[in-house]
């Protein structure tokens, strides 16, 4: 799988980094893996897509399910946020078009919010979770 992930000491987050290329079963694969660990329960995520070089087959319909998917595996009561690290311009609208998806599909209770750089989602999922992020669109 092109998705290593690690939990980081001290914090209550899980680091994704991906790589190469990647495509929806990747996606589900690391979905299901991370959201059925109940000792990762309500943990914030950082989602690194910085060097993914192609995409398989994902397409709007498959970011759809993955987003209900993920939706309806959230732990009510446990306030947390996922973000995602995209640089590139295609992954970056495909990270914002997910985070749409994911924070409108019924049963979500996770902020979702695409950035620029690492360090722009890291201060992020350092705030508290009722801050807003404040990603660079352009």
């Amino acid at each position: 799988m092109p998705i290593s992930y690690q939990t980081v000491p001290g914090k209550r987050r899980i680091v994704a980094e991906v790589s190469g290329a990647i495509g929806q079963q990747d996606l589900f694969a690391y979905q299901k893996a991370v959201a059925t660990r109940p000792e990762w329960a309500g943990y914030d995520e950082l989602f690194d897509v910085s060097r993914v070089d192609s995409l398989l087959d994902i397409r709007i319909d498959n970011l759809k399910a993955l987003a209900d998917l993920a939706a309806s595996m959230d732990k009510p009561g446990l306030p947390s946020k996922f973000a995602i690290v995209a640089p590139q311009d295609l992954y970056f609208g495909l990270g914002r078009m997910y985070e749409s998806l994911r924070e409108s599909a019924p049963h979500s209770s996770r902020r979702i919010a695409a950035f620029r750089s690492r360090a722009e989602a890291e201060r992020w999922l350092d705030a508290p979770v009722d801050e807003p992020a404040e990603a660079d669109f352009t």
